[in-house]
Parts: C-alpha cells; sequence; structure tokens
C-alpha cells in the first residue's frame, strides 16, 4: 500500500473555499491532470452530509481506467472522505481537512492506495509523491482562481 499525508497552509484562501473546490468533483476534470471525466450519481444531502458516488476516469501513460468512488463531505467538520475499491485500485481513501487559521488555511491531504495490479503499483510508487503534490497544487490554483 502507497501512503502520503501532506500538510500545507493555504494563504490568501478561506476553509470553505478550498473545501468546496475539493467537493466539486464534477469539476475535476477541468483541472485536476490525468482526470479526463466524471459523472456523479446516487447523490444524498442532509444537514451536515453530502454523499455521492463518483465513476472517474483517469489518463495513465497509454490507458484510461475508470473507477468509482464514494464521497463524504462534512461541511461542519470541514472534511472530505473518499474511498473506492474497484479496478485499477484495490482500495483507495482519501482524507482532506480544511483548518481556517487568523492568515491561512491549513489543509491536510492523506492518501492511501493500493493496486489491483501488482505492475501499476510498482509504476505509480515511482511518483506517488509527485503526484499527491501535483493534486494538492492544483487545487489550491482552482481555489484561488
Amino acid at each position: 500500500m502507497l501512503k502520503k499525508k501532506l500538510t500545507k497552509n493555504v494563504y490568501d484562501c478561506s476553509a470553505e473555499d478550498l473545501l468546496n473546490v475539493v467537493a466539486d468533483v464534477k469539476s475535476y476534470e477541468n483541472f485536476i491532470p490525468f482526470c479526463s471525466d466524471v459523472d456523479i450519481f446516487d447523490r444524498y444531502l442532509s444537514r451536515e452530509l453530502e454523499c455521492f458516488s463518483a465513476r472517474v476516469s483517469i489518463n495513465f501513460k497509454l490507458t484510461t481506467e475508470n473507477f468509482l468512488t464514494k464521497v463524504s463531505v462534512n461541511r461542519k467538520k470541514s472534511t472530505i472522505s473518499i474511498v473506492g475499491d474497484t479496478k485499477p485500485f484495490k482500495s483507495l481513501i482519501a482524507e482532506w481537512s480544511f483548518i481556517e487559521q487568523d492568515k491561512f488555511c491549513k489543509v491536510s491531504f492523506s492518501l492511501e492506495v493500493s493496486f489491483s495490479s501488482f505492475i501499476k503499483e510498482k509504476l505509480v510508487s515511482l511518483s506517488f509523491e509527485k503526484v499527491a503534490s501535483t493534486i494538492l497544487d492544483a487545487f489550491e490554483r482552482r481555489a484561488r482562481a
């Protein structure tokens, strides 16, 4: 299993703005590298939670992979959880938290992933840290835009 946790202080962005960008999974295809298509379904809204499923298409090297995730957005706690267990993943767990500070937002992003293919896991492990940083940077740029 590949694991990475990143924490970053993001200036000039509120926790709410950053949470809204990460929660807008449908728009990922517009700014996340490798992401080419997203479909949202099974949406459920309550006072505190927004839950939905997403089918995401990722272009990686010469192939396109589709996978399903379940997303839970807790606006009261300023957290987002994303889990998946369909190919190409054996498991995917992404956790986001957004903490408003005086002059910045402290963003924590943890990603744990294992692939159903040993070869894919080894290929991704070569650039896993860079991929995680690239994702976090893409969200930060989008929130500022």
